[in-house]
């Protein structure tokens, strides 16, 4: 082999080898987003699970909306 077709292969290499880490380092970026992504998700979901459930807790109570003990409960 000539010495120009070895450069030429290891500038082809080189290249290779830079796209390679730059795929890399555009994955973990957007790993390290997913998952602060993800983090948020799990916040929203433990806050809506809790709405939920006072929500379901109110409707079990059966409450017509009046807090007089002394007033007739409509059903």
């Amino acid at each position: 082999m000539k010495k120009s077709d070895i450069e030429a292969k290891l500038t082809k290499h080189d290249r290779q080898i830079e796209a390679i880490q730059k795929l890399i380092a555009t994955g973990v970026k957007m790993i390290v987003r997913n998952n602060q992504q993800i983090a948020k998700n799990s916040q929203q979901i433990t806050q809506l699970t809790k709405n939920v459930n006072t929500l379901v807790k109110s409707l079990e109570r059966g409450q017509n909306g009046s807090r007089n003990p002394g007033s007739p409960r409509v059903h």
